[in-house]
């Protein structure tokens, strides 16, 4: 019967996985920091983003699928007292870009436009710049470091792929009517630069399993797994020692 309904539902598979994939909350939020402004880039959409400058690297922040690109904002205080800019990125169909239809093609050309920005205004080269995701924000990390857009890659609660989250979730046929893959496995083994993971040993939405295994198949990476921490109470369990780990990851040259 599983199969039957998987097979009827095939034509309809974006109506039927975007809600879930992009569960895009009825909100925005500007973030508020120092010297921080709202920067916009063109492509067939308007790509958001918010940008603090605080020194040459620049450390690109990706969300997860339930925030909008002021919910990282924590992160971004962190790392300009720390020295470094940072970068907010929101996805089409969130927050400031919530007119615009989501979806993982969608999403990568935002992003890659925001980053040509940073170049081209801001003088920020790919050597300068750290691409750091959270959950479904990973998959946009990744395929960022895919396309040699970074010098390093930081990836927290990731993904194998979006199928295998889907069929981890629900039933193993339902890999087959995810339309936007973000297909993380299959990229990492293509990624040259330095990567760290941080995955919660009790991550009830992606589970620990597949950070490992993502560990397993970049060619330059660190693991921290955060005992006890779930999905969303990941960045509240991490430590001033996890702190300390990966704000050296981040300085290393």
């Amino acid at each position: 019967m599983i199969a039957v309904i998987s097979v009827l539902a095939m034509p309809f598979r974006g109506a039927l996985t975007r809600p879930l994939v992009f569960p895009a909350p009825n909100y925005r939020f500007t973030p508020a920091l120092p010297g921080g402004k709202i920067v916009t880039a063109r492509t067939s959409r308007i790509a958001y983003g918010y940008y603090a400058k605080a020194g040459q690297k620049l450390v690109v922040l990706f969300h997860g699928n339930g925030e909008v690109m002021g919910s990282m904002q924590g992160i971004a205080e962190l790392l300009l007292r720390e020295g470094y800019s940072v970068l907010m990125t929101e996805y089409p169909g969130y927050g400031f870009a919530a007119e615009y239809p989501v979806s993982e093609q969608n999403i990568y050309e935002d992003t890659a436009a925001l980053l040509k920005l940073m170049r081209e205004a801001y003088n920020h080269t790919a050597k300068d710049t750290i691409l750091w995701g959270f959950s479904l924000g990973t998959g946009v990390a990744t395929e960022m470091a895919a396309q040699k857009l970074g010098e390093k890659l930081i990836l927290m609660a990731p993904f194998t792929s979006a199928p295998d989250t889907a069929a981890h979730h629900f039933f193993s046929l339902a890999r087959h009517l995810v339309v936007d893959v973000f297909n993380n496995k299959a990229k990492a083994p293509l990624i040259e630069m330095a990567t760290l993971i941080v995955h919660g040993s009790a991550d009830s939405v992606i589970p620990v399993s597949m950070g490992q295994e993502l560990s397993t198949l970049f060619r330059s990476n660190e693991l921290i797994i955060v005992p006890n921490a779930d999905h969303n109470d990941l960045l509240a369990r991490l430590t001033p020692g996890h702190w300390q780990k990966i704000l050296r990851f981040v300085r290393a040259a």
